[in-house]
Formats: structure tokens, sequence, C-alpha cells
């Protein structure tokens, strides 16, 4: 079988919620900072670099809150997660940032089981 050819799809632009610019203004972890403006920046260049997210396992939260109608999840090191959607815009496809959770908050948000 041959190697999956990657089609790279470059976003118009990347934007954040409120809550997510309220919480990127008050964290303090550096590390975290970076990773997040990396993931900004990947999301940029390419807008489905994040794991795809089923319809039926979107949280409530979100549908009532943003409205979404598509949900991805990008893997910010081990411990953290962002959750974004993608958006069909004047000038192409924007990527909206939701939230960075940690680990154990994005299981709970999303009903997932922790041992």
């Amino acid at each position: 079988m041959p190697p999956r050819l990657i089609r790279w799809k470059p976003a118009s632009r990347v934007t954040q919620s409120v809550e997510l610019r309220d919480f990127m203004d008050a964290c303090r972890d550096d590390r975290l900072r970076e990773m997040a403006e990396e993931a900004f920046t990947e999301l940029k260049g390419h807008y489905e670099v994040g794991d795809k997210v089923g319809k039926d396992l979107w949280p409530r939260y979100y549908r009532k809150k943003w409205g979404i109608d598509n949900l991805y999840v990008k893997k910010l090191g081990r411990d953290w997660r962002l959750t974004y959607t993608l958006v069909s815009g004047a000038a192409g496809i924007e990527v909206f940032c939701l939230e960075i959770l940690h680990h154990g908050e994005y299981d709970k948000r999303f009903g997932y089981r922790t041992s």
C-alpha cells in the first residue's frame, strides 16, 4: 500500500475564544504557553493537525456555548489538550480555538472515566 499523501490545508486565520484568551493571559507556565503558541502556528499552516472528535462524543457544553458543528482535539505535550472547531469564513476556513484543558479536566468535560 503506498504511503498516504498529506495535503496541507492552511487556515485563513486562527482565533481564540474569550475564555482561552483569559486562560492564556493568566497562564504562568512558560512551557504550556510555548506549546500553545506552537499549536496556533501549526494550525495556521494546516488546520487538520488535531484529531477529529466524533459527533456522538461532543460535550453538550460546546454545543450550547459555541454551537459547534465540528470538533478537533490537539495534544499539547502529555498533560494538556487544545480543543478547536473549524468555521467557514469569507476568506476561507478559520480555526476557532475553544479551550486548553489539563488532561483530567479534558476527561471530565468529555465524560471519560479515568482510573
